[in-house]
């Protein structure tokens, strides 16, 4: 019970930063071509080379193609989040993050080490070493969002790297890089 909670207010946070490209194609409803989705899941054990076996939260299984877009690899279990279209009845994975890697304790690995980040499976987040607080996380555009509930403020990330013990963070604003190494 205590892990549906948890999938269920991953869903939530991750939802919430959902954008959705809206066209002539929307008055058809969400499956049509053209509009971007993000789902949360598991990976299934009929995942291959450029074919992903999704297990949704609700137990709905999809089939994705993707090419070489999958951060932190791809391991049968793992949560990850998927942001797809669907073109001529074909799904189409953009980005996928594998969250299981993800969410943990990082810190900066270099002789600085003022940087950390703690990610929580429901989105919350302790992040240090930036003028902000930034207390929540989520994934969009195949991009780690960073935001300060309070003041709104907000830092976008491209996951250059992401292993069982090392994140490369990008700063998209800047170009700023992070090399970080997990905490035990």
């Amino acid at each position: 019970m205590k892990k549906l909670l948890f999938l269920g207010a991953l869903l939530l946070v991750l939802a919430s930063c959902v954008e959705t490209k809206k066209g002539d194609a929307e008055k058809d409803g969400p499956a049509e071509t053209g509009i971007t989705e993000i789902d949360v899941g598991t990976v299934g054990d009929g995942t291959s080379m450029h074919s992903l076996e999704f297990i949704g939260l609700f137990g709905d299984t999809l089939y994705f193609v993707y090419e070489n877009n999958a951060v932190g690899g791809l391991a049968c279990g793992d949560l990850i989040s998927v942001e797809y279209t669907k073109d001529d009845e074909e799904l189409n994975a953009l980005y996928i993050v594998n969250l299981t890697a993800l969410c943990n304790q990082w810190q900066e690995s270099d002789e600085a080490g003022n940087y950390s980040f703690k990610l929580e499976d429901d989105g919350s987040a302790t992040i240090t070493g930036f003028d902000a607080n930034y207390d929540r996380w989520c994934i969009l555009h195949g991009q780690l969002n960073i935001t300060d509930e309070h003041s709104g403020n907000d830092k976008k990330f491209d996951i250059v790297l992401l292993t069982e013990d090392s994140l490369v963070l990008k700063a998209a604003q800047d170009g700023t890089e992070l090399r970080m190494g997990k905490l035990s």
